[in-house]
Parts: structure tokens; C-alpha cells; sequence
């Protein structure tokens, strides 16, 4: 698991002969936003890596999704149980 949230940029890389130069076919670069030491700081991810940097984003998402769904059906079944004694 990995935490903070995925961002794919669209830039130029400045030499004035390549293809982004037009502003068109830009090149991608890919970042983790995340706190460090409670700072907000963007990480850059070598292309290689990006699946699974996306897949390690998205289970941790995922693992937040089910946490709230116990807390909800936990409180659900406490107000159930507070009601009946």
C-alpha cells in the first residue's frame, strides 16, 4: 500500500527540436502527492513503476473503503444494541 494520490502531468521537456515543442504532443510525467513530515511533496515515479505505484494507490483506497464500511455497520449495530437495554 501506498498513500496519497496519483497524478499523471502533461509537459514539455524544453528542447526547442522535439515533438512537445509545439505544445501539442506533450511528454507525461508521473507523481505520488503525499505528506512528508506533515509538508505536502510530489514524487516522481519512473515510468517502469507506474502500474504498480497506481495498484499499491488504489488498495489503499480500497483497505479506507472497507474501514468505513465496518465503523458504519459497527455504530449501526451499537445504536441497535444501546435501544434494546
Amino acid at each position: 500500500m501506498l498513500p496519497g494520490s496519483f497524478v499523471e502531468r502533461q509537459r514539455t521537456c524544453g528542447r526547442p527540436n522535439c515533438h512537445c515543442a509545439d505544445g501539442k504532443r506533450l511528454h507525461s510525467q508521473f507523481q505520488i502527492s503525499v505528506l512528508v513530515d506533515g509538508k505536502p511533496t510530489a514524487l516522481s515515479i519512473p515510468a517502469k513503476l507506474v502500474e504498480t505505484v497506481r495498484q499499491k494507490i488504489e488498495m489503499r483506497r480500497l483497505i479506507g473503503v472497507a474501514a468505513a464500511t465496518i465503523c458504519r455497520l459497527n455504530l449501526k449495530r451499537f445504536l441497535q444494541e444501546k435501544e434494546t437495554r
